[in-house]
């Protein structure tokens, strides 16, 4: 197994250099902010003969896949409290029915090639709804240049998952340009901060034995993880998960609370020889609703009788925002290092390359979209 106190493991395993991405994230967010400031949301464009004007919204559609899409669900999360108008994320060819052009749709694909959230793009504009886009480039940068629509641009080259800042961080823009007050600035501010700290206790240079991050992938390799949080942290709980797939090449898996009380909980009623291979990873914001509080307490006691050990990770920081991406961090981190006590390269995903090599050979979606594209734009 590899040593992750030995400067050499990193060179040798991380031939893409996931580490710098991850580091830099702190800064990402504050360069994220900067940037989605300065892009113009107008009154009103013509795509075509339609006229879409842009107000406040009565509901918002946020429209992505994988890791264009977890920025939407860390938002709904985050507002969940005091967001007055609902806001869903859809991860699928078509909006809901519901959409109309008094909707907000935030069109998010960091390629600017994924073709359900292309797709999506598409049937907003034929509803004359208020759109905008988060991208770094491809089609859907492409069709926003040239309809006229609000483009929030990402830097390009990275792995998506490694974008999170340029993909969260202008959705919350843009409900501040359009009147849906969200006071993002003091709270990613301090964010910021605490994981600037954070960074310092769980970085390579920190040895094994004082470091959280890699002692928790240490203790990961294996077992399955299994991630528990609850509502207003259950996006960082999936995040965890999906970074664990992506970046450590492994299985897990998550849940949510309380619905994991009329379900999940059952599964532990399985022999020990199979509940002990699990790793109980219990992420807490410290702000849970005291009847949730007491139903993670209940949940750890029942759990801890039957998996190999209940791990608990708290947030720092007195905003919702920063418990929620501290956690997040710990989660990154984590993952980096067991994809490296593993081997395998963090950046690579060949099985999501080959997945979308063989749908573009036997589906000319994206060639369908565009045409459909000019034809609302009048050519």
């Amino acid at each position: 197994m590899a040593d992750l106190d030995r400067i050499e493991t990193y060179k040798d395993v991380d031939r893409n250099d996931m580490l710098s991405k991850i580091i830099r994230l702190p800064e990402d967010f504050l360069e994220a902010y900067d940037t989605a400031l300065k892009v113009e949301v107008p009154k009103s464009i013509h795509v075509g003969s339609k006229r879409i004007k842009y107000e406040t919204p009565d509901k918002v559609v946020i429209c992505g896949m994988g890791g264009s899409a977890i920025g939407g669900d860390i938002l709904r999360a985050w507002l969940r409290d005091r967001i007055k108008i609902p806001l869903e994320v859809v991860r699928s060819y078509h909006l809901p029915a519901y959409v109309d052009e008094k909707t907000l749709v935030m069109a998010v694909s960091y390629s600017g090639e994924t073709e359900e959230t292309i797709s999506c793009f598409v049937e907003a504009l034929k509803r004359g709804s208020m759109v905008i886009a988060v991208t770094s480039g491809g089609l859907l940068g492409y069709m926003a240049s040239e309809a006229g629509i609000p483009l929030f641009k990402a830097p390009s080259g990275r792995p998506p998952r490694t974008a999170l800042a340029y993909l969260f961080t202008p959705l919350a823009i843009a409900l501040s340009k359009l009147g849906i007050e969200v006071d993002l600035e003091d709270e990613l501010n301090e964010a910021v901060k605490n994981m600037i700290r954070l960074r310092e206790e769980i970085s390579p240079k920190v040895p094994l034995e004082l470091n959280i991050a890699k002692k928790l992938a240490l203790e990961i390799s294996g077992l399955i993880p299994v991630i528990y949080a609850s509502t207003e942290y259950y996006p960082i709980a999936f995040r965890f998960k999906t970074q664990l797939n992506e970046n450590s090449k492994y299985p897990a898996k998550c849940d949510e609370l309380p619905e994991l009380n009329h379900n999940d909980i059952v599964g532990w009623d399985a022999p020990m020889e199979l509940t002990k291979k699990f790793l109980v990873i219990m992420l807490m914001g410290g702000d849970e609703p005291m009847p949730i509080k007491r139903r993670i307490e209940v949940t750890k006691d029942i759990v801890r009788r039957k998996a190999h050990r209940v791990v608990v990770l708290e947030g720092r920081g007195l905003s919702r925002l920063s418990r929620m991406l501290s956690l997040l961090y710990v989660g990154d981190f984590t993952s980096y290092y067991l994809a490296l006590l593993r081997g395998v390269d963090p950046s690579p995903t060949p099985a999501i390359d080959l997945l979308k090599s063989e749908l573009d050979k036997r589906m000319a979606l994206k060639r369908e979209l565009r045409e459909e594209f000019k034809k609302l734009l009048g050519e």
